[in-house]
């Protein structure tokens, strides 16, 4: 129980499946209470009762939805103190942390030894 406890929450949505290295990057580097959704329209409800120490946000959604998930999160009372990473495959396509209002950016394929230390920093602020 005391374990369990211990875990840090980490909700990720995956839209299509392109998430899965990701997600199995992230469970080896650390023993981690993984939760994944794979429908925009519920990862705002699913972080509202899980109440995670991370969200990872796929990019490519339909119609801006990862913007509007993203600013939804961070305009929420409850959850804006909830670090947001989204993770994208378009290295030209110019995406702000700004204009998400996310707390970091990384370009997939997600190198670790990057990824991880900042997974650390954003949960432990």
């Amino acid at each position: 129980m005391g374990i369990l406890a211990k875990q840090k929450r980490i909700l990720i949505l995956d839209n299509g499946g392109r998430m899965l290295s990701v997600v199995n990057e992230i469970m080896q580097y650390g023993d981690f209470d993984v939760h994944t959704v794979y429908d925009p329209n519920t990862v705002f409800d699913k972080a509202s009762l899980l109440l995670p120490d991370l969200i990872i946000l796929d990019y490519l959604l339909l119609n801006n939805e990862c913007e509007l998930v993203c600013r939804d999160i961070k305009e929420d009372d409850h959850l804006k103190n909830i670090p947001v990473i989204v993770v994208t495959a378009y290295k030209n396509k110019k995406v702000r942390s700004d204009a998400y209002k996310c707390d970091a950016i990384f370009l997939k394929p997600v190198d670790m030894q990057l990824f991880a230390p900042r997974i650390d920093y954003l949960m432990a602020s």
